[in-house]
């Protein structure tokens, strides 16, 4: 998970008018409200510009994602609007995250999620957001297994944190550990003959391809802008220092 920033200057999308005709104040108000809003589309394309092209909570990267299975995206409620029908239209509450609702039959029960599989189940304090700077401190990846864990070097009521994050979006879900072991092991694969004969300059140039961004078209949204590769933070750890330099040089806002 990465930190996504909403800068206080960014374009509300319409969500101010909503705003100001009268927040929902019941679920069912919320639902309502939300299905009639007809600014998702552009507010979509705002989300995915803003989290570089990137799932807010798997960092699949979106456009792979319609390109190579035709899968979408949906506007992500962190605090659902069932329980938080308040914050319905509030910026900072919104997220782009993979599968559209059409693509839940592909997805079903233990095989989802993001977004989709947390529903309605949200304690604020316990959940590790991808609004939080320090969020992607919470996490570990491993190669071999493509799973996600909590970070054992925190306390341990911030493991549990990363824990009931991981277990409530299903983060371990078998398509994701499936697509991080394959990533993870392709890009060591190609690390590996570099670091044995020293190549410093081509370790580099791979962290550069594997940690900035590209301007890239998604066609689902039909919408164009910079854009990481899938799996920024764990393939971020892989490359450790040199890549947390080649971050810095290249693009700091990261």
């Amino acid at each position: 998970m990465r930190h996504i920033d909403k800068p206080d200057n960014a374009t509300k999308v319409k969500l101010e008018q909503e705003i100001e005709n009268g927040n929902p104040t019941t679920g069912d108000e919320a639902t309502r409200h939300w299905r009639n809003f007809n600014g998702k589309t552009e507010l979509s394309r705002q989300l995915l510009q803003q989290q570089y092209g990137l799932c807010c909570y798997t960092e699949l990267n979106l456009t792979d994602f319609a390109l190579e299975l035709n899968m979408g995206t949906h506007i992500e409620h962190e605090k659902p609007k069932s329980a938080f029908p308040e914050q319905t239209f509030d910026y900072g509450n919104l997220l782009l995250c993979s599968l559209a609702s059409e693509d839940l039959k592909h997805f079903s029960g233990p095989l989802q999620f993001g977004g989709h599989f947390k529903g309605n189940s949200f304690d604020a304090a316990t959940f590790v957001s991808p609004h939080q700077t320090n969020c992607r401190d919470y996490f570990i990846y491993s190669s071999g297994s493509g799973e996600i864990s909590p970070n054992l070097a925190l306390p341990e009521d911030e493991q549990q944190k990363a824990q009931y994050t991981i277990d409530l979006l299903n983060l371990n879900a078998p398509f994701l550990r499936a697509e991080r072991q394959q990533w993870l092991e392709e890009i060591e694969e190609c690390l590996e003959p570099l670091i044995d004969s020293g190549d410093l300059q081509s370790i580099e140039l791979l962290a550069e391809t594997e940690l900035t961004p590209a301007q890239r078209h998604n066609p689902k949204l039909n919408y164009t802008c910079d854009q990481l590769r899938k799996f920024h933070s764990a393939v971020r750890a892989v490359f450790g220092q040199l890549g947390e330099k080649v971050i810095q040089q290249h693009c700091p806002s990261v």
